[in-house]
């Protein structure tokens, strides 16, 4: 390692160490069984992955801890979407109607629009990446094979700590199968009913709502060891993906190169990433130059941001996961956006 890179990587521990790491209260789920409260935190702190395209520079902090990556999985999901396009698998102008048991809760529009509304396969990608949709993640997720073919291409593409856990439905479905195990069968369009306190969405009862969620009051009233335990017995997972900070930086390397997908697809999907509507705080808000970026949130826990700079002196690679906050959320965000001022301010000068 250089002085010159050495020095960054000083910088870059000075920073993450500004952070607020909390671990959660272990005694009892207080009345929350949502996934990111069931996961075991260490904590897992904050991990950083530098690489400046031009000059091969590389700096980082634990580049290569695997971190709960929140919607930045969903950057890998895009590549293997364009990827599989390009070899003719997969119509980017194909057009898919989005019904009623195709909205997803959190992040996205889809769900606010009226069924019925059929966006091609771009478009969906473009909706994942610039505004997160969760509904169109999951389409596209059914689009390439699942959550499993993902993860098979990720294995063999050179990414073994990289893995989408499940898909936002049954994240969202996991509260109500913890609470009992029959509830795997609840559709999509039952879990949004209950998710978002609407019986009527799904024409249900309010009765069985009030039912379910008297289920689910029960659970939360167990301790969150016996909860995580039960999620082993029944085998879900306590998360929706993991990636350590290198492999995300190769992804974005990839999506810059052009290595991954055709030069076109590439360029497709890092003005999707330019375009990005999440996360001003984050890395954009410092830098003074364009980038394009992904985020991953979790308030109050978690706040990710990887990306391209790029920078006056060429594109760096940053990627940025922060587990397992304890402070102010916003002011975690700023840190990130410290971080990336930081790295351009680097090489910069050297420049």
């Amino acid at each position: 390692m250089s002085s010159r890179t050495s020095g960054l990587a000083a910088l870059l521990e000075t920073e993450a160490a500004r952070f607020t790491l909390q671990l959660p209260d272990d005694t009892a789920a207080a009345g929350v069984v949502e996934l990111e409260s069931l996961r075991e935190r260490k904590p897992l702190g904050v991990g950083i992955y530098v690489k400046h395209l031009a000059t091969g520079e590389e700096a980082a902090v634990r580049p290569d801890v695997v971190f709960e990556t929140q919607s930045v999985i969903k950057l890998a999901l895009a590549i293997r979407s364009y990827q599989l396009a390009d070899d003719g698998q997969l119509d980017l102008d194909e057009r898919i109607r989005v019904t009623r048991a195709d909205f997803r809760g959190g992040s996205g529009l889809f769900r606010y629009f009226q069924e019925g509304l059929e966006p091609t396969v771009r478009d969906l990608l473009t909706a994942m990446i610039v505004v997160s949709d969760n509904s169109a993640t999951d389409l596209l997720l059914a689009r390439i094979g699942g959550v499993t073919a993902l993860n098979a291409w990720l294995a063999a593409s050179g990414y073994p700590q990289t893995r989408m856990a499940q898909s936002i439905l049954d994240a969202d479905r996991l509260p109500y199968v913890l609470a009992d195990a029959r509830h795997v069968s609840l559709t999509s369009t039952q879990v949004y009913a209950l998710r978002n306190r609407a019986p009527e969405w799904a024409g249900m009862t309010q009765e069985w709502l009030e039912s379910i969620e008297q289920e689910v009051a029960s659970l939360a009233a167990r301790s969150l060891d016996e909860v995580r335990a039960l999620a082993r017995e029944r085998s879900l997972p306590l998360c929706f993906g993991q990636m350590t900070p290198r492999e995300a930086g190769r992804m974005l390397e990839s999506i810059e190169c052009a290595t991954a997908v055709s030069g076109k697809s590439s360029a497709e999907l890092r003005a999707s990433l330019l375009r990005q509507q999440l996360g001003e705080r984050r890395l954009p808000s410092l830098v003074g130059h364009p980038v394009g970026h992904k985020t991953g949130d979790n308030p109050p826990w978690d706040a990710n941001d990887v990306g391209i700079v790029y920078s006056p002196s060429g594109p760096i690679v940053v990627a940025v996961f922060a587990n397992d906050l304890g402070g102010s959320y916003e002011e975690e965000e700023d840190l990130i956006g410290r971080i990336g001022r930081v790295i351009v301010d680097h090489f910069e000068r050297a420049s």
